[in-house]
């Protein structure tokens, strides 16, 4: 026909006859590497011309080069066949096709994607599309409504690469503050055929918002040679530059065989960075799918009121909520530490059906609002078959290990058999007696496998039925870096007559064992028949193995890599609970028996099973004591594991707060109502820079709402912390020198404060610190602005020795009195300050100062001074001069002081604790102080023997007056005021020594901490 006539001819004919049903096929994401279980992605055109939809495609690969394993379809289409042995899956669109039009329209598109399983080679390969018209062996695109046609194409254009090298790119870890470092690293399997050498790394490049501009270690090493089957990795660190989230890419080849492009999760850098995991990533319809998102504190700032977003969800499968978030909200979120949100989802649909889930929360620092951003999950699946690995890590070179293997049959067809590839055989070494623990019945077959075949007339592995392989390994090889190995499993079904092949993979990751981070603040409370173990989660942390002994700690070190349940012993000890994926942060355990004291550790894990030491709060565990709450028990204890006998400070009918060596402040609530509740924490313990040896005052400040602690540590920081919430409102920017002391505060807002410290700090409360230097001269006495801790004056006169007890203000006359040492009497002890301005007003020589000092009464005008020696004076705090002194004790030795507390003013007198030469002395005694005309008489009333007692603290009740004191006898001593009688004793055994108690008068409560890290709460009177 010549060209004229075909002219003429088009002009002629309708233009639906010629109308072309055209289609194309492209691969647009994903290659094939060999011996592994592959996805490749497939965009489809309907490209006609005509009106016709495109509601059927076939795709079909070479059946000498591959496997088929299943494909995803996109929405609005399913798979509709898989013909396993003709290598070709048929996706149909849903619907009907009437009304229509059913599946694509002229123009549309959409993506397929295919999973296969690509033969080894020496070499990368590009390989295609089957082609053709053949109906059941080519790739085709149809119309199946009524009057459908076949579309013609070419599918053989669609072109990809068969590689010969895995990889798997890694970034860990995936949450950081701008600043740190995080590991990048490429594994690389050798999946061709021979020997490759020269293997060279590309990238790793930074897609997304972070920025990882400098390279803190150099990628190495700079080649790789592998082995068929070997594995190799190049490992570098880099620091991140700029916040935001960002995945890595990199690939690896030496010309001959590559990795196809690699990415790494997503990796969140921000000073409130988040991750989200959805788990397990491979499930069969009807599946729960658990989503968590985990949210890290890398700053020194607390983070309040932290509350997830609902997650957002993305993919082709049907999710459905079952429960969450869970918890709801956290109150807080501490420097170093990390909180998980839980939500549970049924996840239904299709093969092939994918989800993903997005998450975000908020939260508030120093009262403004603060987001993570947003962050992904990597994509799970709905999938046929699923496999199960158990456990699925092992610690680099473990010996004889047993791996179960659990399969899911999800499919329409019956399994007959089951086939083990081996894994590469210089990471894992088969046991000469692989199946010793297996009750499966598989056997090694002739090619190298291990296999399990269905007995001859009994049923298979059926659809929606499961079955578990053991297999035991002798030797597990050795990594140098975490690394995820892929076990296979070669799956045979029947049909009648028809068998098909496919494959079915999990990993198993090999690890270094390394330092993971203890659990932070672990305390316990005892209460009638249980503990309750409290902790806060670090950031590195996927769940917590809880072990308990009697009487000791335990001694038997988790097994890194291992699964532990609760009720299983460990050496000395029982799990008492275990999980992952966790939320977790509290646990009771009970059903104890009361006065048994139990020992424990936690021991915090990550996602492989690496454990911590389990030594928080201390190497010895942490011991608790449950108690029945009967007459002359504890009404609860608080463990926190370090000693604690400073006494604890009350907030009376609410509750205590205290601290201890450990740096912590701790708040515990008061709750008569409830006993389940009474002893808890009102707020987790605030953890300061150095340890705590002091009391410390709590004060209302003026122009600011509530109640606030005002305490200093050894680091030398002063701190001013939130009653309510444990808020630190601030610290002080630089260090001032060791603080041991009880700082004080001048306020503003009292009846006692005069008009000249108004008109000089209006609106301004002063709080006041003073140093312990081992210099014992270059001590100062700090006053700063106790709402913002902004300096207000320094006293430093290069003669002021070492600050250990309290400090004492003087509102009538804006005076503050420091007491501090001697220097073997070298130099003044007491000194009086102007609280406005820091001037020294006056000095005394009184000997060592180590107690604090108080006021002697309302209606005199003295201060109750004890110096270490033993003399107790009274300080005109007119004429600023000593007014009467006594000699009541003396040093047991040069070491040890006489006291182990400032003289208290009781009635007319005062009491003092008086050590002795060994712990099994000491006495309690009261003095009487009487002045007159003619002078002043100091004479003692009474004395008790308590084997090194604590200070002391008296209440009245029903009209009588009595004096608690603890001892280092391990018990609580009730004396009567009057006659100094020990008519009463509770016991705190294993205790060590009882700190100085307190009582808080609305409940009739004693409060009172031990030096075995305890705080314990008694009725008063005794019974």
């Amino acid at each position: 026909m010549n060209a004229r006539l075909l002219a003429l001819l088009t002009l002629l004919l309708p233009a639906t006859v010629l109308a072309q049903n055209a289609w194309t096929v492209t691969p647009v994401e994903g290659s094939a590497v060999m011996g592994e279980i592959s996805s490749l992605v497939f965009e489809v055109r309907n490209a006609s011309t005509s009106t016709r939809p495109l509601n059927e495609v076939s795709l079909a690969v070479d059946g000498a080069a591959y496997d088929v394993d299943g494909g995803d379809a996109p929405a609005g289409w399913t798979v509709s066949t898989i013909d396993r042995k003709e290598r070709r899956i048929t996706y149909r669109a849903t619907g009907s096709c009437t009304p229509g039009p059913l599946g694509l329209a002229p123009g549309a598109s959409a993506r397929f994607t295919l999973r296969l399983v690509g033969l080894a080679a020496n070499a990368d390969t590009t390989d295609a599309l089957v082609g053709g018209n053949n109906p059941t062996k080519s790739s085709m695109a149809r119309d199946t409504c009524p009057g459908g046609v076949t579309f013609t194409g070419d599918p053989a254009l669609a072109r990809w690469k068969r590689v010969g090298l895995s990889a798997t790119l890694t970034a860990l870890p995936r949450t950081l503050q701008l600043g740190a470092n995080v590991t990048v690293q490429l594994i690389v399997v050798n999946r061709s055929l021979v020997n490759q050498s020269n293997i060279t790394l590309s990238g790793p490049a930074v897609v997304g918002s972070a920025a990882f501009g400098k390279t803190v270690t150099a990628f190495s090493p700079a080649t790789l040679s592998l082995a068929p089957g070997a594995t190799g990795a190049f490992t570098g660190r880099l620091q991140s530059t700029a916040e935001g989230s960002s995945v890595f890419q990199a690939s690896a080849g030496n010309g001959t065989v590559s990795t196809a492009p690699t990415s790494s999760l997503q990796v969140s850098v921000s000073s409130f960075p988040a991750l989200v995991e959805a788990l397990p990533a491979s499930i069969a319809p009807g599946d729960t799918v658990t989503v968590r998102l985990v949210v890290s504190n890398p700053s020194t700032s607390l983070y309040r009121d932290v509350v997830p977003r609902a997650p957002t969800f993305v993919g082709t499968a049907m999710p459905s909520l079952l429960s969450g978030p869970t918890p709801a909200s956290a109150s807080s979120l501490g420097p170093g530490s990390s909180v998980s949100f839980i939500w549970k989802y049924r996840m239904d649909g299709p093969i092939g059906s994918t989800f993903l889930f997005e998450g975000q929360a908020d939260a508030t620092r120093s009262g403004a609002p603060l987001s993570t951003g947003w962050v992904a999950s990597a994509q799970g699946r709905i999938v046929e078959h699923r496999l199960a690995i158990e456990p699925s890590s092992l610690i680099s070179g473990a010996r004889n290990r047993t791996l179960r293997y659990t399969l899911y049959n999800g499919g329409t067809v019956e399994i007959r058999t089951v086939k083990l590839l081996p894994p590469d055989p210089v990471f894992f070494t088969v046991s000469g007696t692989p199946f010793a623990n297996d009750g499966s019945g598989w056997v090694k077959d002739t090619k190298g496998g291990y296999t399990w075949t269905a007995p001859t007339g009994a049923p298979g592995l059926a659809p929606g039925s499961q079955k578990t392989f053991s297999f035991d390994y002798s030797a597990i090889g050795n990594v140098t870096s975490d690394t995820a190995f892929s076990h296979q499993l070669e799956l045979t079904q029947v049909s009648g007559t028809t068998t098909n092949t496919l494959r079915v993979d999990a990993p198993v990751t090999l690890f270094v064992n390394r330092a993971v981070p203890e659990v932070d603040s672990l305390v316990a409370i005892a209460g009638q028949s249980r503990n309750t173990l409290v902790w806060t989660n670090p950031s590195d942390h996927d769940g917590v193995l809880v072990l308990r002994a009697v009487g000791t700690a335990p001694n038997t070190a988790p097994e890194p890599g291992r699964r532990y349940v609760a009720g299983e012993t460990l050496g000395n000890a029982t799990v008492v609970y275990s999980d992952e994926l966790s939320v977790a942060s509290t646990v009771e355990d009970s059903g104890l028996t009361n006065g048994t004291a139990y020992v424990y550790r936690v021991h915090n894990h990550d996602t492989l099973y690496r454990y911590s030491p389990g030594n928080a709060p201390q190497s010895l565990g942490l011991k608790s004591v449950p108690t029945s709450r009967a007459a002359g028990q504890p009404l609860w204890c608080y463990s926190v594991g370090f000693s604690t006998l400073q006494q604890p400070i009350t907030e009376l009918g609410v509750g205590i707060f205290s601290s201890n060596t450990s740096g912590r402040v701790t708040a515990n609530l008061t709750n008569t109502a409830s006993p389940a509740l009474d002893g808890h924490e009102r707020w987790r313990p605030v953890q300061l820079q150095g340890a705590v040896q002091s009391r410390f005052p709590i004060v209302p400040l003026s122009g600011l709402p509530g109640q606030y602690i005002v305490t200093g540590d050894q680091a030398g920081f002063a701190y001013v912390i939130r009653t309510d919430t444990g808020e630190l409102l601030w610290r002080s920017t630089t260090s001032l020198g060791t603080i041991q002391s009880f700082p004080v505060v001048q306020l503003h807002d009292t009846t006692s404060t005069n008009a000249a410290y108004k008109a000089a700090f209006p609106g301004r409360d002063l709080a006041f610190f003073a140093t312990r230097l081992s210099t014992g001269t270059a001590n100062k006495v700090v006053a700063l602005d106790a709402a913002t801790g902004t300096p207000v004056w320094t006293y430093a006169p290069g003669d002021l020795g070492m600050v250990s007890g309290g400090m004492l203000i003087d509102y009538t006359y804006n005076r503050l009195y420091v007491g501090a040492r001697s220097n073997g009497g070298a130099l003044a002890s007491l000194r009086v300050l102007d609280s406005l301005t820091g001037a020294e007003l006056a000095r005394l020589s009184l000997g060592d100062i180590d107690f604090g000092l108080v006021r002697y009464g309302s209606a005199v005008n003295l201060a109750l001074v004890t110096n270490s020696d033993g003399t107790v004076y009274g300080v005109d705090m007119v004429g600023l001069k000593v007014s009467w002194s006594a000699s009541v004790a003396s040093r047991p030795s040069a070491s040890v002081p006489a006291f182990s507390q400032f003289a208290r003013p009781v009635n007319g007198g005062f009491v003092v604790s008086i050590l002795g030469a060994s712990d099994a002395e000491g006495r309690v005694e009261r003095w009487s102080v009487t002045t007159t005309s003619t002078g002043t008489t100091v004479k003692q009333l009474w004395a008790t023997p308590i084997p090194s007692p604590s200070g002391s603290f008296s209440f009245t009740s029903g009209g009588v007056q009595r004096l608690y004191v603890g001892g280092k006898d391990e018990k609580l001593h009730e004396l009567d005021i009057t006659t100094g009688v020990d008519g009463k004793q509770l016991s705190l055994p294993g205790a060590l020594a009882i700190g100085t108690p307190t009582v808080d008068s609305t409940v009739s409560r004693l409060h009172v901490g031990t030096q075995d890290g305890r705080i314990c709460a008694f009725p008063v009177p005794f019974p």
